[in-house]
């Protein structure tokens, strides 16, 4: 497991997400608190969940569907 500071972080991003992609485990510390970097993989909920919401943004874009207000989103909770 390997700890970076943020502005270690910043200087070598590239080294350092590499390293997250291969499957060690990075914690990036900073004075907001500590956090883990893991890649999204296709399998993850929250990247299929993006990826709907970008397609129904294309059809509303496109006119296909109708757009919803923020109240309707609070009925449908």
């Amino acid at each position: 497991m390997e700890i970076v500071s943020a502005r270690d972080f910043r200087t070598n991003q590239s080294k350092i997400l590499a390293k997250a992609l291969k499957g060690e485990s990075v914690l990036l510390s900073s004075r907001m608190g500590m956090f883990k970097i893991t890649p999204i993989t296709e399998e993850d909920s929250m990247t299929n969940r993006i990826c709907e919401g970008l397609k129904e943004v294309q059809q509303i874009e496109a006119g296909n569907i109708h757009a919803k207000s923020a109240k309707d989103f609070l009925n449908e909770l």
